[in-house]
């Protein structure tokens, strides 16, 4: 087991391509780490440098303060497991899981101890006589788990495995990943473009995008906190949504907006309110005086938030599409259209009038320039069902 730290690591191809741009990130011993991000932002360039296949250009990395930069990926003690099964289609399973620990010319009697628990653990021993061929694509990637179980390693380093599987398969095995994680006690790090996998299996987020560091946190963190335009359109389905407006103080605390706790308020769609005095922006006051930004809403976010004064959207339904125990509606409202979802207790049909109430308290704030997060994160919601905030 390992403590893997990575200080201003950057990674540049040779047509230039920056893969990975200062990077600095400490993955504790034991932690399941998720880069997440799209095609070509930089996650397996990262996950190859961590594992020794590539340098980088510029930066160090140590695993448990020691300093492997510049060692090949034996003295790591790493283990990988592809979106590829990679196995050997001559081989028997048993033969594929002990290839590893042969080539390091280990006793029979330990390469048959590891073998049987690691198949034990994946729940493929009546498969170790069957050749790759004839197995389904979640049993050779339960296989390939296995083969990267028998070498014991420090690191599991898993560059989107699940990807060619189907959707239950998928599920099956990512709890099969966790579970093995749970067990084994090991820093694993794991690579995916898929949020829903992301949010459900990693204690801590890394997004990333164009080989920068975006955010991290834990899947709650991200989700309820977006640092950036960018995470907080890229998490969450459905997709947030985004609305041009400016700030505007409301002079209620003496002194002007200047002072402290001086309440600010935003558009929507036509409709003006404050935000709540503890969601005052970073940084000087008077800075943010009409300051163009950009309000990021989830659909699932016009809600009812237990005030009086909460604020509603005068909208119409434009295209419903049933998503089992939920609707997602289109809707318009002066000119603008946006997505909300309702649950699928009350019919709602294209041309319906909606009043959509804004919880003030899950309203994102950022910059329209720099794109980032302006406002404190202070992220309450009502539970209807009790009325107390969370």
């Amino acid at each position: 087991m390992a403590e893997i730290r990575l200080e201003n690591v950057s990674k540049t191809f040779n047509n230039n391509v920056k893969a990975v741009r200062d990077l600095s990130l400490t993955i504790p011993d034991g932690e399941f780490l998720v880069l997440l991000g799209p095609s070509g932002c930089g996650k397996t360039t990262l996950l190859r440098l961590v594992s020794g296949l590539e340098k980088p250009t510029e930066g160090r990395i140590f695993f448990d303060g020691v300093d492997m930069t510049e060692q090949e990926p034996m003295p790591r003690n790493v283990a990988m497991v592809f979106q590829s099964y990679a196995l050997y289609p001559h081989l028997t399973v048993y033969k594929n899981i002990a290839f590893p620990l042969k080539s390091k010319h280990m006793k029979s009697d330990e390469i048959d101890r590891r073998v049987m628990e690691a198949a034990k653990a994946l729940d493929i021993e009546y498969l170790l006589n069957r050749r790759p061929r004839v197995l389904s694509g979640g049993q050779r990637q339960r296989v390939a788990l296995a083969r990267a179980i028998v070498r014991e390693p420090s690191v599991f380093l898993l560059d989107e495995p699940l990807s060619n599987l189907d959707v239950k398969m998928r599920q099956e095995l990512r709890e099969v990943i966790l579970n093995l994680h749970e067990k084994l006690g090991t820093t694993f790090i794991y690579v995916t473009h898929d949020q829903t996998e992301a949010m459900q299996m990693g204690s801590r987020i890394v997004v990333m995008n164009s080989g920068l560091l975006q955010q991290i946190g834990s899947p709650q963190e991200v989700y309820n906190y977006p640092a950036s335009v960018f995470t907080g359109t890229f998490i969450g389905a459905p997709k947030m949504n985004l609305f041009a407006s400016r700030m505007k103080s409301i002079n209620t605390v003496s002194g002007g907006p200047e002072a402290k706790g001086a309440q600010w308020s935003v558009s929507l769609m036509g409709n003006r309110f404050a935000l709540p005095l503890e969601r005052a922006p970073y940084d000087d006051p008077e800075f943010f005086e009409g300051k163009p930004v950009i309000l990021g809403v989830r659909p699932e976010d016009f809600k009812e938030d237990g005030d009086p004064d909460q604020p509603y959207i005068e909208a119409k339904a434009v295209k419903v599409v049933p998503m089992g125990a939920s609707l997602h509606i289109e809707a318009e409202a002066n000119g603008k259209t946006f997505l909300t979802v309702r649950d699928n207790h009350t019919p709602i049909e294209p041309g319906d009038e909606l009043k959509l109430p804004v919880n003030r308290w899950c309203v994102h704030v950022f910059d329209a320039l720099s794109e980032k997060a302006l406002c404190k994160s202070v992220y309450k919601k009502l539970r209807p069902e009790s009325g107390e905030q969370s």
